[in-house]
């Protein structure tokens, strides 16, 4: 197919569908949340695994050969599939490629030249061709994806897919600090040392993680401003203490029968998170375990800045 038909059509198909992207804090509940909808007949199953992709935060690893980096993207696409993929979008591989010789940054979300990068890097063309291709491999059901780190991203979602709605999961916000903390020290339990890269964003300091989740009650409510039919709070402590109502309502705004819901199904276990192979239920991490006294009084400190939605 001749490539500006092809993009044609995937304007054409983007502008019909409906993917679900789940957002928010990590440690909020969205592996949970994102098991809930992907267990549902009308969504894409990913019942054995739950990944983030990251896509909406670095498109350009679509673009690269098949590594680490892209494990998760190529979950969806199909590990087989990412050649055949990338050549069905092959002007837009050479185009990245001249920008890059050109010293253009592949990063655009924390860049000042933020709109023009994500624009003349044709991401939203790459994005909506990596869905349409990973939905064909899912067997053709409805697009979920969930990635915490995408709340930052709402706008490209939103640009790319007009009809997409965005789960936002919201929890205690010392509830989200002291379960950073403790999957820190599990992680450290199993093995990996204490300045180890991939855990570094387990290892802040409660006053970091205080500050940061600031800034995510700014993006939820600039979020809701701009997009608030689109948008739907999920917080954890409904999802965990009423799931079956705070579920109808959920699918009830993604359009879908409740009846649709296929939670109960035969499922690989998922060792790394035992929770997530049951139906949702109460995790009340201890606090005190894990917070000082004067963490715990730091954190209080703080509330204020945060609406009702969190706790």
């Amino acid at each position: 197919m001749d490539f500006q038909l092809y993009k044609k059509m995937l304007r054409q198909w983007a502008f019909e569908q409906e993917p679900v992207f789940i957002v928010g804090p990590e440690r909020s509940g969205t592996s949970l949340l994102f098991q809930q909808v992907s267990n549902h007949s009308a969504f894409c199953d990913f019942s054995h695994a739950t990944v983030e992709t990251f896509c909406f935060i670095k498109p350009w690893l679509l673009l690269e050969p098949a590594g680490p980096d892209n494990y998760e993207m190529r979950v969806y696409l199909g590990q087989k599939n990412l050649t055949a993929f990338q050549d069905s979008i092959s002007p837009l591989v050479e185009r990245n490629n001249q920008l890059t010789s050109l010293g253009m940054p592949l990063a655009f979300a924390n860049d000042p030249n933020r709109d023009e990068i994500w624009f003349e890097r044709r991401y939203k063309h790459i994005l909506r061709a990596f869905v349409y291709h990973s939905s064909k491999h899912l067997g053709g059901k409805r697009f979920v994806e969930k990635t915490p780190a995408h709340i930052r991203c709402t706008s490209e979602i939103f640009e790319t897919f007009p009809k997409a709605k965005v789960l936002i999961c919201t929890r205690d916000i010392s509830e989200i600090i002291a379960s950073h903390k403790k999957r820190y020290q599990k992680e450290i339990a199993l093995g990996k040392a204490k300045d180890d890269p991939s855990i570094a964003w387990l290892s802040h300091s409660v006053e970091q993680y205080a500050n940061y989740l600031v800034t995510i009650e700014s993006k939820i409510k600039e979020l809701t401003s701009s997009f608030g039919d689109a948008c739907k709070i999920v917080p954890y402590g409904q999802l965990t203490s009423n799931p079956n109502e705070t579920l109808s309502r959920l699918f009830e705004f993604l359009g879908e029968e409740t009846a649709g819901s296929v939670s109960s199904k035969e499922r690989k276990q998922q060792a790394w998170d035992p929770l997530l192979n049951q139906a949702p239920q109460k995790n009340e991490v201890e606090i005190e375990k894990y917070l000082s006294k004067n963490e715990i009084k730091l954190i209080n400190a703080k509330r204020s800045a945060f609406s009702d939605y969190w706790f």
